[in-house]
């Protein structure tokens, strides 16, 4: 059995968070209206009286769950739960339809823009310094996490938080945590991760999470293998299904089963790479005295020289990737790149944004690229995840169209009966429909 750290928050004296939102307990006087607890601090692992009787909530999230593969492939478990509620035809993801970037926006209802998650990897020319996914000082370090992570928003109102797996989860965001969390590295096997939250769904009503975020990578590391759409991504479905079983049957089997919602989720999607299209920039331009960061199907470049210096490199990758058509991808100035990405405003977004185009990738050098990729324009299908949602407020036998992902914050509030932040881009009446308290 997976052992995770139990953390008592503390705010730190590391200033407001960076991007938009902030980490934020409501007033005295405000939470004294709305008749709930404030634990700034978190809850130091024990409910508030004022929590005990509100619903439970587990966050699945299926890292790459394309939104078809529902269909090209048998998923039982996956219809069981649609069967109860309700299935999106998808949830779409932010820019750069990235792990990190998406899965926080899905947490924060913030643009990767506010929250500052920009990408897996990127720089803060006001730091100094860069973040890297792979990198357990940048994963674990709350100062780069901006906006008001849920699980910050259950523990500064009194209620209990779990985490197995989840971005965000492993650092503290405005000086609070998840009482239960769980480093990656000892992420464990999908047995051990569903049985922790089985023991945590048991525990004492005084103790037990309301909140519990698990994450499942198989799908993705299958579809970067061999490409979507392949007998290793079927394998790998086939597999989280089971998981899946596993996990309802035993929150049937709780006492208080019939209280705990289930919320189904993915990240991004996957496409397919082309052939021979890896474009790599530093032959295309000069980039001399250019910090770049890399994501493959995007680039963010810093450029020291001022802006026409930024001009004229964007012409040059413009004109070395395709004269700015179709083919490759398109580079920007920061405040050109389209509305529609909601990626410029943030100093961690490069001076120069360069955009592959679906099935494009870029690097530098001739590294190898996957057979399968996500982090291209959200508007794509191929980038197209998941949202199903079963539980005591929603009703059954729903399907709505697309979801936006930064949607999905208030509506997880809602579900545990928590006030949201209001400084967020997601609609709290975007989902409401699908509730059935939102008919009484």
């Amino acid at each position: 059995m997976l052992l995770a750290a139990v953390v008592a928050g503390g705010f730190a004296g590391s200033g407001s968070p960076p991007g938009g939102g902030s980490a934020r307990a409501a007033a005295p006087a405000e939470a004294a209206q709305s008749g709930r607890a404030t634990t700034p601090d978190g809850t130091g692992g024990v409910n508030a009286p004022e929590t005990l009787d509100k619903p439970y909530l587990v966050l699945v999230s299926f890292d790459g769950f394309r939104h078809d593969y529902l269909d090209l492939y048998a998923t039982p478990t996956f219809d069981r739960v649609a069967a109860r509620g309700v299935i999106a035809d998808a949830l779409v993801p932010p820019y750069p339809s990235l792990t990190f970037p998406a899965h926080y926006t899905i947490a924060t209802g913030l643009h990767p823009e506010r929250h500052g998650l920009v990408g897996n990897r990127f720089f803060d020319p006001d730091r100094g310094a860069e973040y890297n996914y792979r990198d357990r000082a940048s994963v674990e370090d709350g100062t780069w996490y901006g906006g008001e992570p849920i699980w910050v928003t259950a523990e500064t109102q009194g209620m209990v938080a779990a985490a197995m797996l989840m971005v965000g989860t492993e650092a503290d965001v405005g000086g609070v945590r998840s009482t239960f969390w769980t480093r990656y590295a000892d992420r464990g096997t999908h047995r051990e991760r569903v049985d922790q939250v089985l023991d945590w769904l048991a525990l004492p009503p005084e103790r037990r999470p309301h909140l519990v975020t698990l994450y499942f990578s198989a799908v993705d590391g299958a579809g970067h293998r061999t490409g979507p759409a392949s007998p290793a991504v079927a394998e790998a479905v086939e597999q989280v299904d089971a998981d899946l079983g596993r996990l309802l049957d035993g929150i049937d089997a709780l006492p208080h089963g019939g209280a705990v919602s289930v919320v189904l989720v993915s990240d991004h999607g996957m496409g397919a790479v082309r052939p021979g299209a890896t474009i790599d920039l530093s032959a295309v331009a000069d980039l001399r005295g250019v910090r770049t960061v890399v994501s493959g199907p995007g680039a963010n470049l810093f450029v020291a020289g001022g802006a026409a210096r930024a001009r004229a490199l964007r012409d040059d990758v413009n004109d070395g990737i395709g004269g700015g058509g179709l083919t490759g991808g398109r580079a920007w100035l920061r405040n050109e790149v389209p509305a529609a990405l909601r990626y410029r405003d943030s100093p961690r977004i490069g001076d120069v944004v360069v955009v592959a185009d679906p099935g494009f990738m870029f690097n530098l050098g001739d590294a190898p690229p996957p057979a399968g990729m996500h982090g291209w324009d959200p508007r794509h299908p191929d980038m197209h995840g998941i949202f199903l949602a079963a539980g005591p407020d929603i009703g059954p036998g729903q399907r709505i169209g697309p979801v936006d992902s930064v949607d999905l914050y208030p509506f997880l509030a809602r579900l545990l009966r928590l006030v949201p932040n209001p400084d967020v881009d997601g609609d709290p009446a975007a989902l409401a429909p699908v509730l059935v308290l939102a008919r009484r």
